[in-house]
Parts: structure tokens; sequence; C-alpha cells
């Protein structure tokens, strides 16, 4: 008895950690984000409008934006430079479609507008003054010569 009330849960937990699915990174052609920007010292949040950005790389089996500290960067940097606000706090907001991306926009609106209306004063920006661009998350090839170049030295080290 004692014996099954230790294994069973070992060699359950053994049998799913070798089945463990891992998520490869997807490319889609088009997706939909905003952008939030809020100072904790200053009553103005911003927010972008929605905007269609191609070539979008996302965690399949979590649905999770890949590159998302560079988009919130060009944010932030616009914010830096053009808004002249360098301390801004710039999150950026993904959907695969333009109907769950204005779900999400809804929502965090409804925050700043609903019981706290007093409190922010709302502004936003259209794609004319801030506008993503698409990140770049493809395996870097040069990474992977250099890889296999490593090998090969090994290899020509054991042929010797």
């Amino acid at each position: 008895m004692k014996f099954w009330k230790y294994t069973l849960p070992l060699i359950t937990m053994m049998m799913i950690g070798t089945f463990k699915a891992t998520a490869a990174p997807v490319v889609t052609p088009k997706a939909y984000m905003f952008g939030f920007v809020a100072n904790f010292t200053d009553s103005v949040v911003y927010f972008t409008d929605i905007q269609t950005v191609d070539s979008v790389w996302y965690d399949k089996k979590t649905k999770f934006l890949l590159g998302r500290n560079s988009y919130s960067h060009q944010l932030r940097d616009y914010f830096a430079d053009e808004m002249k606000k360098p301390h801004s706090t710039c999150i950026v907001i993904f959907a695969l479609t333009r109907k769950d991306a204005e779900k999400k926009f809804v929502k965090l609106r409804k925050q700043y507008t609903g019981k706290n209306a007093g409190r922010y004063e709302i502004r936003n920006l259209n794609e004319n003054q801030f506008h993503f661009k698409s990140v770049d998350m493809s395996p870097d090839e040069s990474t992977i010569v250099v890889k296999k170049s490593k090998k090969n030295k090994k290899n020509k080290k054991d042929k010797k």
C-alpha cells in the first residue's frame, strides 16, 4: 500500500514530463494591436488606435506576443522623443482578430472612463501620430552557422 502511495504519483509525473509539448513560435501575416501609456505622476493616459501590424510573431501554445518589449519600446521612445515624456509606462496589447482587439480595448478603456471618469484625462493617438513597426523574431541564421562551424571543428579534431 505504501509503495503505490508514493510511486504512483512519481510515475505519473514522469510520464507527464516526457509528453510535455513544446510551444513553437508562429508568425501571422497580420495582427491587431494597440498601446496604452500612463505616467504615475500625471493624470493623463494615452490610448493608440487599434492598428494592423504585418508579420507578428507569437507563441502558438500561449498566444503570447513575442518581441513585446520591442513594441513597447517603440511607444516609449515615441513618448520620450516626440512628447517629451521620458518616464512613461507603456504597454502593448495584441489580438489575432480585430474583434478580440476591440474587446480588449473597450475593457481597458472602461477602467479609465467608468468610476474613475473624473480622475483621468484620456487622450488618443491616431495612426498618423504613431504607428507600430513589425519586429522580426525569426531565428538568426548567423548563430546557426556558428553552431555548425563549432561542430565541424570538433569533428576535424576527432578525425586527426
